[in-house]
């Protein structure tokens, strides 16, 4: 009665094979990297890893300021006072 469906089970062998041969066996694209590629590469990565970094940051005081509370405020005192 649960016999696995042939088609998805045909699809995902089709699907692995696939991805074997093209790890395997690439083709060549005859591309050129200029320097400047380097360039933005490396600041697409910064700007990922920045990313990542800060929302971790916001979330982790936002859950910190729940279970512990929030800053106690102090009163602004002049300095004349």
């Amino acid at each position: 009665m649960n016999k696995p469906n042939t088609f998805v089970k045909k699809l995902t062998e089709v699907l692995v094979l696939f991805s074997i041969v093209t790890i395997f066996f690439p083709a060549q694209a005859y591309a050129y990297v200029d320097p400047g590629s380097g360039g933005v590469i490396v600041t697409t990565v910064l700007g990922f890893i920045a990313a990542i970094t800060y929302t971790f940051r916001k979330y982790f005081y936002k859950l910190r300021r729940a279970i512990f509370g929030g800053k106690k405020e102090e009163k602004n005192r002049s300095l004349d006072d």
